[in-house]
């Protein structure tokens, strides 16, 4: 697995480039919101092949470099379409529109799609199953949960396209309750550091309102 966790521009957001030690390296870069350069650097001293930029959501801190890292690899835009239709991000649309259910292949490595809407009204997850090691320790997979779930707090709802009902409702049913998922599943959130489902179960400051 190659996974690398950049920590980008004025507001700290996490820049993931994630995918396939198989074949030819092939890896995804999700919501690369500053610093392209950087980007650039890192993925070439991995040797990794970019196959599509992917956007939990549209927020200018997650997306705003998504033109030249699109342009300098040549690879598709791939995010929920109601990000652009409710102009949450109209930069560019999507190669791939993105919805529930949707799956994207990376080499040997299958990337689940959620919608997770609170955050803004197209805000997604990814998930796979098939990541059963990190940092040396077993766990059942992994999930990128954009702005919607942190580290021992929950992505803002005072935004345009928020909505606290509907975040809540997508952390309990599409994370909490979802049967997919397991307590052992680690966390990669839009900042901040990585957490488990199990960890924000038990010890998250908004539990009451998701478990």
């Amino acid at each position: 697995m190659i996974l690398k966790k950049l920590v980008l521009g004025p507001l700290s957001t996490n820049t993931y480039i994630f995918g396939s030690i198989k074949s030819q390296r092939d890896v995804v870069i999700i919501d690369p919101g500053a610093e392209a350069n950087k980007i650039i650097e890192v993925i070439e001293n991995l040797d990794a092949n970019p196959i599509a930029v992917l956007l939990t959501h549209g927020h200018f801190d997650h997306s705003r470099k998504v033109k030249k890292i699109v342009r300098t690899y040549q690879i598709p835009l791939m995010y929920n379409k109601k990000e652009y239709e409710n102009e949450i991000f109209s930069q560019k649309k999507a190669d791939r529109w993105l919805e529930e259910g949707d799956i994207i292949e990376i080499n040997d490595i299958t990337l689940h799609v959620l919608e997770t809407p609170g955050h803004s009204p197209g805000a997604l997850s990814f998930y796979t199953s098939e990541i059963t090691d990190y940092n040396g320790q077993t766990i059942d997979g992994i999930i990128f949960t954009g702005d919607l779930l942190f580290r021992r707090s929950i992505g803002r709802s005072d935004v345009r396209g928020g909505n606290q009902n509907q975040l809540f409702s997508s952390i309990k049913k599409k994370i909490m309750q979802n049967p997919n998922l397991t307590d052992n599943f680690v966390i990669f959130p839009g900042h901040m550091d990585v957490t488990t489902v199990g960890d924000e179960r038990n010890y998250n400051m908004f539990k009451r309102y998701f478990t």
